[in-house]
């Protein structure tokens, strides 16, 4: 046998439309986390909205933008990958340049529908492409670059958010991801080529014969429980971005780097998500995701019980724990409930916990931030705080009495 016949073959390369549609991902993260970060101060400050109003419209915003894949990703299989990108961006570029020129209420929301639609035709044509154009054997590595080019673009939007927000005014970011907007919109035109399987790949069904799957799982007590009750990991996981902002902003220092702060959850995740996976492979799902919702509680706490940029420091590091301990768990027990062939239906209703927390979570702080944290007015940091990490603490124990009465046939630990 030759040196070359005992050699393995190379790899089949990635095409060149699996990098275009990476960079597409990397720059919407860059518009969307730019914007999202500091969006409550931006709805408060330029749009004149009330602490109660910013919090609806954040709520209704993650709420459409959690539900809108379902819709928008069947017409984007039959429309077709590339006219789906393109329609995305139109509408991101539409809805960003909105909030920048035109700083009414009624506008603004309208704007925020665009944007979430927008995202609701990207994230099934990313992934799906993802899907498509790994070679053989290459689909996990795919997904790597993918999250990479997710995790790039929180980095970079966020940290050029704050410069922009520090030497020029919070009204500029709109810009930024306008513009970010335009280059995917450039590359989605002239770069990104359907792929080659597209028309090979399996159909999936119509929307309506959807829709009545996720109905009938639905009916299933012990699977629409779960959904609920761990929607509470979720309700925690938006206040870094409802409440944090205005919170740091108003009652720590006005021009705290805040979009800076919460990068040390990436950052953290990105170190350690293996160590703490492993650690935690050896308990049940239900155990270890309540324990995760715990880990968040305390975050929530050490934030009112430490109100300065240090603990502010600590509760996002603390809550990157909680988001390592809870998020690989979560999907790994989504799975266990699904009939045999039912799986990707299944998966799909992963979106239903993150929109009911988002909705509440928004409709919630809205409130309390009014109460607790308003722009002229005492402060009660410990309150506010106080009651989300109650909230945490009672969404835990509900998934131990879940765990003690419905969780039946959960998968058994795995080996570490």
């Amino acid at each position: 046998m030759s040196a070359a016949a005992g050699e393995s073959a190379p790899k089949e390369p990635f095409p060149r439309t699996f990098y275009y549609a990476n960079s597409i991902e990397l720059f919407e993260r860059l518009a969307h986390y730019g914007m999202y970060i500091g969006l409550s101060i931006y709805l408060t400050n330029v749009i004149k909205m009330s602490d109660i109003e910013v919090g609806a419209a954040l709520g209704n915003f993650r709420f459409v933008g959690s539900l809108a894949p379902i819709p928008c990703g069947a017409i984007a299989d039959r429309i077709s990958f590339k006219r789906s990108l393109v329609l995305a961006f139109v509408l991101y570029a539409t809805g960003y340049t909105t909030l920048y020129l035109a700083p009414g209420k009624g506008a603004a929301v309208g704007a925020l529908l665009l944007v979430a639609f927008a995202g609701g035709f990207l994230k099934p044509v990313i992934t799906g492409t993802v899907v498509r154009t790994s070679p053989p054997g290459r689909q996990t590595e795919g997904f790597g670059i993918f999250y990479r080019m997710v995790n790039a673009g929180s980095v970079i939007g966020k940290s050029l958010a704050w410069a922009v927000r520090r030497y020029l005014a919070m009204r500029f970011v709109m810009i930024t991801s306008v513009a970010a907007s335009l280059i995917a919109l450039a590359l989605s035109i002239f770069g990104y080529e359907e792929p080659a399987d597209a028309e090979d790949a399996p159909k999936k069904p119509p929307l309506s014969e959807l829709l009545r799957g996720y109905v009938t799982a639905l009916k299933d007590v012990r699977f629409a429980a779960f959904l609920l009750i761990f929607a509470g990991f979720y309700f925690m996981a938006e206040q870094f971005y409802m409440t944090f902002p205005k919170y740091v902003t108003r009652h720590i220092d006005e021009k705290a780097p805040l979009e800076i702060i919460t990068l040390i959850n990436p950052a953290m995740i990105a170190i350690f998500q293996g160590l703490v996976t492993r650690t935690m492979s050896r308990f049940k799902p239900v155990t270890t995701m309540a324990l995760g919702v715990l880990i968040g509680s305390v975050s929530m706490l050490v934030m009112g019980a430490v109100p300065t940029l240090a603990g502010a420091c600590l509760s996002g590091a603390i809550f990157a724990a909680a988001e390592m301990t809870f998020s690989p768990r979560f999907y790994d027990y989504l799975a266990s409930f699904a009939p045999k062939g039912k799986a990707g239906m299944y998966m799909g209703l992963a979106f239903v916990p993150a929109a009911i927390g988002a909705w509440t979570g928004g409709q919630v702080s809205g409130v309390v931030i009014s109460r607790w944290l308003p722009k002229d007015g005492p402060h009660n940091p410990l309150a506010l705080w106080g009651l989300y990490a109650s909230l945490g603490l009672v969404c835990a124990l509900a998934m131990t009495v879940y765990r003690i009465v419905l969780a039946k046939g959960e998968p058994p630990p795995t080996e570490a």
